[in-house]
């Protein structure tokens, strides 16, 4: 786990194959905060991004020995074309609290404004903890 000076962590290891990630052949760099409602892995190739991957989450606790969050199951897809894809939405139970709903639904907002300024985010990043 590396520690950026912004209050990122970011985590190196190989992603198992399976239909919506990477290639065991290719790498994840994730990346949690502890003040957004959403985290990032970020799919890569080699030098060729092949997404990033956006988790809707809450309660996020980065630690030195720890990270972990709660899923809210919602998903946000962003390739490297610009297309930004919403994924899970349906799998959310009619039930779902309020608040929650609210929660996601500001994260999904977050995302939307602003993805460009996210991925040259996630790209300096990524970069930064590939060096180190």
């Amino acid at each position: 786990m590396a520690h950026a000076t912004d209050g990122t962590w970011r985590v190196k290891r190989a992603q198992p194959s399976s239909n919506a990630r990477p290639a065991s052949t290719q790498i994840t760099v994730a990346h949690y905060w502890n003040d957004r409602p959403y985290n990032v892995y970020h799919w890569i190739d080699g030098a060729r991004t092949i997404a990033y991957y956006c988790n809707i989450a809450s309660d996020t606790i980065i630690r030195e020995d720890l990270v972990g969050y709660t899923d809210l199951v919602v998903d946000v897809l962003l390739r490297p074309s610009g297309e930004t894809v919403v994924l899970d939405e349906e799998e959310l139970p009619p039930d779902l609290a309020p608040a929650l709903r609210i929660h996601i639904a500001r994260a999904l907002e977050t995302i939307a404004s602003g993805p460009r300024r996210l991925v040259a985010e996630i790209e300096r990043e990524t970069r930064a903890a590939l060096r180190a």
